[in-house]
């Protein structure tokens, strides 16, 4: 009964260690309202319509892109002084509460 007890407990923690690694990256999709505040330094944004507003960090590794093709940060700030994307897609690596990436516009093949 012990040998199940420790199996079972073993296994429950590789599957929620396993997720929590799975989904240090995520991407979200916000619209132009929802990013507040976007420097070098970092961003604040809204992630969903619930959710409080986070913070996270811009490293010299954070990708700046409109509709997928890469730009400097003066254009990233023109583009977000603007709000005339209809999408952004932010990458962010959870677990460092960093950006991976910023992409102004989201696919340039796609329609939002």
């Amino acid at each position: 009964m012990n040998k199940f007890r420790i199996t079972s407990a073993l296994i429950l923690f590789s599957a929620i260690h396993a997720h929590a690694q799975t989904n240090q990256h995520v991407e979200y999709h916000i619209t132009p309202d929802q990013l507040i505040t976007f420097s070098r330094e970092g961003i604040t944004a809204y992630l969903c319509g619930e959710c409080s507003k986070q913070s996270f960090s811009i490293t010299s590794d954070t990708e700046l892109m409109e509709k997928q093709q890469t730009i400097d940060l003066s254009r990233a700030s023109e583009l977000y002084l603007r709000k005339n994307s209809s999408v952004i897609f932010v990458g962010i690596d959870q677990q460092n509460s960093t950006v991976d990436y910023i992409n102004f516009g989201g696919h340039p093949t796609d329609v939002y």
